[in-house]
């Protein structure tokens, strides 16, 4: 019979190996469990009244961390009647059927935007008016709503400075940039614009074309100004 001897460096070696293996796999078996535990609490909030005033993070999250918390206990417990209950709610989840409707069709309608050609996005603008709830209260910080256009649709935004509100859940108002506005005299229009204002304003930035979201009963549509 063959016998092996090992360093002791080796050994060392074979040790710290299993050691970081194990907890390798840990880890990243825990934060597939969050992640998994996650999507089915966001899932799960489409079931709750859409209140902006649980839009967000810090306190406005609690309502969220509340299901993920009820999920997590219900793991540990290997309460498995109610992960299943669970499970069968969220797979038979239809967002028509949710108060989170106009905010789904905003989001697909921006990305709908998002696929027109970049020659054209450079001389294009989007105009979303201050009287559109569905997007002024996607967030219980008032003051990331501006952002939201732009990232989606990769299209500049028109007039989207935001109203001065104390409101923001976030609180930090000189933040996100918006003094330097305040230096160069640019102020949040409270009034709706009309077309010929809409396209003074965009000449003045070099633009040709405007496209205004318009909120509808239980739509989100478009009206398309052309400046030129």
């Amino acid at each position: 019979m063959k016998i092996y001897n090992f360093s002791v460096r080796t050994y060392i070696f074979f040790v710290v190996f299993v050691i970081a293996t194990f907890f390798s796999i840990k880890n990243a078996l825990i934060v597939n469990i969050y992640f998994f535990l996650e999507n089915i609490s966001i899932r799960e909030s489409f079931y709750y009244e859409n209140d902006v005033n649980f839009k967000g993070t810090h306190e406005p999250g609690d309502r969220y961390f509340k299901i993920l918390f009820k999920n997590i206990s219900d793991l540990k417990s290997l309460n498995f009647n109610e992960i299943k209950k669970t499970l069968i709610k969220i797979k038979n989840l239809k967002i028509e059927n949710t108060d989170y409707l106009l905010e789904y069709k905003l989001i697909e309608k921006l990305k709908e935007l998002s696929n027109i050609p970049t020659s054209e996005k450079k001389f294009t603008a989007i105009y979303i008016p201050k009287n559109i709830d569905t997007y002024l209260n996607i967030s219980c910080d008032r003051l990331m709503s501006p952002f939201l256009a732009p990232a989606i649709s990769n299209i500049v935004m028109l007039d989207g400075l935001p109203l001065n509100n104390n409101n923001s859940c976030y609180g930090h108002l000189n933040e996100y940039g918006y003094p330097r506005y305040e230096r160069y005299n640019k102020i949040a229009n409270l009034f709706h614009l009309k077309p010929k204002q809409l396209c003074d304003k965009a000449k003045k930035e070099g633009l040709k074309k405007v496209i205004e979201l318009v909120e509808t009963h239980s739509d989100i549509e478009t009206k398309v100004y052309k400046c030129d």
